[in-house]
């Protein structure tokens, strides 16, 4: 029988900052529980030092920079390349050719491009938004760089009743679950928390005086995460699934600067360093896993594709060939077995980091207890070495000390960083190109039932391309704007939609919004028109 999957992903969380991993601030007993009953990753590594490339990797299996995904997507709905690169199969897309129900709860932050809403890209439900960062108290919020508003969506629905969004994506989940069970169908799901990524912003109740002011919010943000993970873990008891699901929780990268302690490591987000890079991680499966396991071998996220594949049973002639990640599963101990059924190391070298539009390298590689970072790719005196066995704070370069096995690590990551590519987008959108006008012939867009009404459209592109044209029409209710394809309303009849003119035939009465998107391989744009069907 196949296992049920649940990847609990939150944003932004200290090293430090668990009962488990040492905190005598942080009460996460419910976590600290789930650490406990499967196996703790000691020396666990994102793929990234920050949000949107570390989600890339964990998506395709592939380091991000390998792909050009080594910036956040900045919010952009036209530009095809701007998100988890087109082309490659994600996660969930695996899952759900193998059987499973595939659900995305939370933040997504891998583009807003139709290609790259969530469900587009292998789930069957979505319940989140798309950006990067979110108040936890609205359910719309204003973009004033942009003059845009942002929504949580369910599907492609807009939400308008989010509470505190982090019990909301509780809730979310433990509905996916009961919908997957009533299918009877292994289920796979994606929770995303952006807890406890900024703004800071906690439960009143959550709030505990005992804890230093600077931190407060902070550490109550963390309660209701792990309140969550009681209740999703509670409800798989009750109905019975709890020894058939995997769980794994992790975070997307090191903690931030606003109230996360990463002790003993060095540095935060964004860094090379420790603190950057190393997460809590932890796997639990009831009565397959043997509990109480400490796991100190290399391991990072790239890991979780090719571990969910043979958990899902994919042949071997329909597995992912550009993963590069190891299944972990065999490393793992197993309830009565006396030993792993796989004794070697996981990784010889794991890398990171990769070229930068400066034209510029940086990274670390890390091989057994050696790490080194590099700041300099042409210039080795720059970069550092650490022991991290002996100096997990990294205090101590041993570069001259040992300039030997620094070059010969220098030279391992700059083998390998000859197959990583610039980025495909920027940090900012880049300037569409295509131009589009949509008109009503006759200039009225007032029609009644069975009598057609005729729309024309003009587009091109300044960089020269052909553009092709697609129309739909619906009833405007509270669609996403943006992230939607192919929508048709039911019993409307039309002409060609992939011409430069449509002519459209309503059979009931009512307000429609006609659409008509141009598109060359990289760009889309669209216009609409409400149009009123009067009745008879």
């Amino acid at each position: 029988e196949k296992p049920n999957v649940i990847v609990i992903l939150v944003d932004d969380l200290g090293y430090a900052d668990l009962g488990v991993q040492g905190s005598d601030v942080v009460k996460s007993p419910h976590i600290d529980k789930l650490a406990r009953d499967g196996v703790i990753l000691t020396d666990g590594y994102a793929p990234h030092n920050f949000c949107g490339p570390s989600r890339s990797g964990l998506f395709t299996g592939i380091w991000p920079y390998r792909i050009g995904a080594q910036f956040n997507a900045p919010k952009d709905y036209w530009d095809n390349l701007v998100g988890l690169p087109l082309g490659y199969k994600s996660i969930p897309e695996m899952m759900r050719e193998a059987g499973y129900q595939t659900y995305c709860v939370g933040k997504w932050h891998l583009g807003h491009t139709p290609g790259n809403n969530p469900k587009n890209r292998g789930f069957n439900g979505f319940f989140g938004f798309l950006k990067g960062s979110w108040n936890y108290k609205q359910s719309v919020m204003y973009d004033t760089a942009l003059r845009d508003y942002d929504y949580v969506y369910r599907g492609f629905t807009r939400v308008g009743d989010i509470n505190y969004i982090t019990e909301n994506f509780t809730d979310a989940t433990i509905g996916y679950i009961a919908r997957a069970h009533r299918l009877e169908k292994p289920f796979f799901i994606y929770l995303s928390y952006n807890s406890p990524h900024a703004p800071i912003i906690s439960l009143k109740e959550d709030l505990d005086p005992d804890v230093p002011e600077d931190r407060r919010k902070y550490v109550g943000m963390i309660k209701s995460l792990d309140r969550g993970v009681e209740k999703i873990r509670n409800y798989l008891e009750k109905i019975g699934i709890a020894e058939n699901t995997v769980i794994m929780f992790s975070s997307d990268n090191g903690g931030h600067r606003h109230g996360a302690s990463n002790e003993p490591l060095r540095d935060m987000k964004g860094s090379y360093y420790e603190g950057g890079l190393r997460v809590p991680w932890y796997i639990t499966w009831p009565g397959m896993l043997e509990p109480g396991q400490t796991f100190t071998k290399l391991a990072t996220h790239l890991d979780i594709y090719p571990t969910l594949e043979n958990l899902a049973q994919v042949p071997e002639r329909k597995k992912n060939p550009d993963l590069v990640g190891v299944d972990l599963m065999p490393h793992f101990l197993k309830v009565g077995q006396s030993a792993p059924e796989a004794s070697g190391a996981t990784h010889s070298f794991i890398y990171f980091g990769g070229p930068l539009p400066s034209g510029k390298s940086s990274g670390m590689i890390r091989t057994g207890r050696w790490k080194l970072v590099i700041k300099d790719e042409n210039d080795n005196s720059k970069n550092e070495l650490y022991d991290l066995r002996a100096d997990l704070s990294e205090t101590t370069d041993l570069t001259e000390e040992k300039p030997g096995r620094a070059k010969r690590m220098m030279n391992s990551w700059t083998e390998w960083n000859r197959d990583n590519i610039l980025p495909l987008y920027g940090r900012t959108r880049a300037p569409n190109p295509l131009r589009l006008e949509l008109s009503v012939v006759g200039g009225q867009a007032v029609t009644t039932p069975g009598v057609p009404i005729s729309f024309e459209a003009t587009g091109s592109s300044v960089e020269g391309d052909t553009v092709t044209y697609f129309w739909e029409t619906f009833i405007p209710v509270r669609w996403d704007e943006a992230t939607f394809r192919d929508v048709w309303t039911d019993g409307v009849t039309s002409t060609s939609r992939t011409e430069d003119s449509i002519s459209i035939t309503y059979s009931s009465p009512g307000d429609y919004t006609v659409r008509v998107t141009i598109q060359t391989e990289r760009w889309q744009l669209w216009e609409d028109v409400q149009v009123l069907v009067e009745p008879e």
